[in-house]
């Protein structure tokens, strides 16, 4: 079974066992969280598809780490102006693991 899951503005699959990287700071880690915006539901004999969302699922998972991404650094040049401009970017970065699809009953 897995679920097309929406999380931080982005969508991701999700099945029972796998991890998610997602970059925003959903939680502290050790913690668990409900994902509620399940847009699709699948398993070998159907598909659910939500308008926009699946009623009465959800998925649960645990937070594994939470982190900063690498540095991205972004430069501004203007050649022969005397203009640098250089700025540090450092994404947060939460691991999710998957632990269980909650269905309708």
């Amino acid at each position: 079974m897995l679920a097309v899951v929406k999380v931080a503005g982005k969508q991701f699959v999700a099945e029972v066992g796998k991890k998610l990287k997602i970059d925003a700071e959903v939680e502290t880690k050790d913690k668990k969280v409900i994902l509620s915006e399940i847009l699709v539901l699948a398993d070998d004999k159907s598909v659910n598809i939500g308008k926009p969302n699946v009623v009465g699922v959800s998925v649960e998972a645990e937070v594994l780490e939470v982190k900063k991404a690498p540095k991205v650094l972004v430069v501004k040049h203007h050649p022969k102006k005397r203009y640098r401009r250089v700025r540090g970017h450092r994404q947060d970065q939460t691991t999710l693991l998957i632990k269980k699809i909650n269905e309708k009953v």
